[in-house]
């Protein structure tokens, strides 16, 4: 049971971890590399643009929900919110290798 909890905290942890990575990558991105910046908007746009994405073989009621859903904003946001996972799970797989490193298990196969 302790071991389902601290799965829980641990993906709550990477879930706030990763709210705030957005925000600082996007900060960043303006500030520092904004040629970068408006590199991954203007993919968004042209995923958002494409014409199989804009007007789906579906009803009129399917195509108007989904130009209010598929739209450059919900896309810039998937993608900077997939960049900022990858950021939070190396940097979770980074502390937990040098904890690893830094406190070696009592039954260390490897000694």
């Amino acid at each position: 049971m302790w071991i389902f909890f601290r799965s829980l905290s641990n993906a709550s942890a990477k879930i706030i971890a990763t709210f705030f990575m957005v925000l600082v990558l996007i900060m960043l991105g303006v500030m520092f590399v904004p040629s970068a910046f408006n590199g991954v908007n203007d993919f968004a746009n042209y995923l958002a643009n494409l014409s199989w994405v804009r007007n789906p073989d579906i009803g009129e009621q399917g195509v108007a929900v989904t130009r209010v859903f598929i739209n450059e904003s919900s896309i810039f946001g998937i993608v900077m919110t997939l960049l900022a996972r990858i950021v939070v799970e190396l940097i979770w797989w980074g502390t937990g290798s040098l904890w690893r490193l830094a406190n070696p298990s009592e039954e260390d196969p490897y000694k």
